[in-house]
C-alpha cells in the first residue's frame, strides 16, 4: 500500500504551470532517486494515469484521469451544475470565481470561472492546491470544515507568502472565530500581493464544509459599493451549491452576509 500511495503522490506535482515533467525533475521534486521515481512513473503509466511524450520523454496526465473524473461526476453529480451557477454569478459581479473541495487534508481547486469583463482581473490556476492559512478559501475551511484542520495548525511551520500571511496559530484561531460568526472569510493580499479573496462554505449533509466558493478581486475593486454585491453573490452561491451537493446549512448560518 505504501508503494502504491507513493506512486499516486507523483500526480500532485503536475500543475497548470507544469503540465509535463521529466524523470530528473520528478526525482528532484519527490526527493527520490531516479530508479525509484521511474518505477513509480511506470506503474502510473501502466494504468493510464500518466503518459509519456515520445518526443520530449516528459510525462503528462494520462487518459485514465479523464475516465475517473467522469465517473466521479456520475457518482457525485454537482460540478457541471455548479459551473452554470458560477457563470451567472460571474456575470453579476464581473469577477473571477473558483470552487475548491477538501480532499483529506488538502484544499484543491475543482472549478474555475474567469471574468472577461475587465482588462485587469485575477487569473486563477484550475489545478492549484490552496494553502489553508493564506487564502480566504483556506480560512473558510478552517472555520466551517472538519475539526482536525484546526488541530493541524500546531504541527510544523506555516508558509508565509506575503507580508500579510497569517502564520501564528493563535492569530488564525482568532480569525476563525470571527469568520464562524460572519459566515464568510476574506484575505487581503495574504497569498498574492494585490489580490483580495472572499469565500463562503459549501456544506455537506453533516453540516460540515466539504469545500468553498470564492471570488477573487484585484485590490482596486475590493472596496466601496462592490463589496455588498460580492457578499450577496457569495451567500447565494453558498446556499445554492450546498443544496447542489446534497448538503444542509447549519441552523446558525447567517441569512445574509454583512460587510
Amino acid at each position: 500500500m505504501g508503494t502504491a500511495l507513493n506512486a499516486l503522490k507523483m500526480l500532485n506535482y503536475f500543475s497548470n504551470s507544469q503540465p509535463e515533467i521529466g524523470l530528473s525533475h520528478f526525482a528532484r521534486l519527490s526527493g527520490l532517486n531516479k530508479a525509484t521515481a521511474l518505477r513509480h512513473l511506470r506503474a502510473l503509466e501502466e494504468y493510464g494515469l500518466i503518459e509519456q511524450n515520445p518526443m520530449t520523454k516528459s510525462y503528462a496526465i494520462g487518459p485514465a484521469a479523464l475516465r475517473l473524473a467522469a465517473l466521479r461526476e456520475i457518482a457525485r453529480p454537482g460540478i457541471e451544475s455548479a459551473r452554470q451557477k458560477m457563470q451567472v454569478a460571474m456575470q453579476e459581479v464581473g469577477e473571477s470565481l473558483h470552487l475548491s473541495l477538501l480532499e483529506k487534508n488538502v484544499l484543491q481547486t475543482a472549478l474555475v470561472v474567469e471574468t472577461t469583463r475587465h482588462s485587469v482581473r485575477v487569473s486563477l490556476d484550475p489545478s492549484e492546491l490552496l494553502p489553508i492559512n493564506a487564502t480566504a478559501s483556506g480560512l473558510c475551511m478552517l472555520s466551517f470544515g472538519p475539526a482536525f484542520l484546526l488541530d493541524q495548525l500546531e504541527r510544523g511551520n506555516l508558509q508565509r507568502f506575503t507580508g500579510t500571511t497569517l502564520t501564528d496559530p493563535n492569530q488564525i484561531k482568532t480569525r476563525v472565530e470571527q469568520i464562524s460568526k460572519a459566515g464568510w472569510s476574506n484575505s487581503n493580499g495574504s497569498y498574492e500581493d494585490g489580490v483580495f479573496g472572499y469565500a463562503a462554505p459549501i456544506f455537506g449533509i453533516d453540516q460540515v464544509a466539504l469545500g468553498t466558493i470564492a471570488i477573487a478581486v484585484p485590490e482596486s475593486r475590493a472596496s466601496g459599493d462592490h463589496l455588498p454585491l460580492i457578499l450577496s453573490a457569495l451567500h447565494s452561491l453558498s446556499t445554492d451549491l450546498t443544496a447542489n451537493f446534497g448538503g444542509q446549512l447549519p441552523g446558525s448560518f447567517p441569512i445574509e452576509f454583512h460587510p
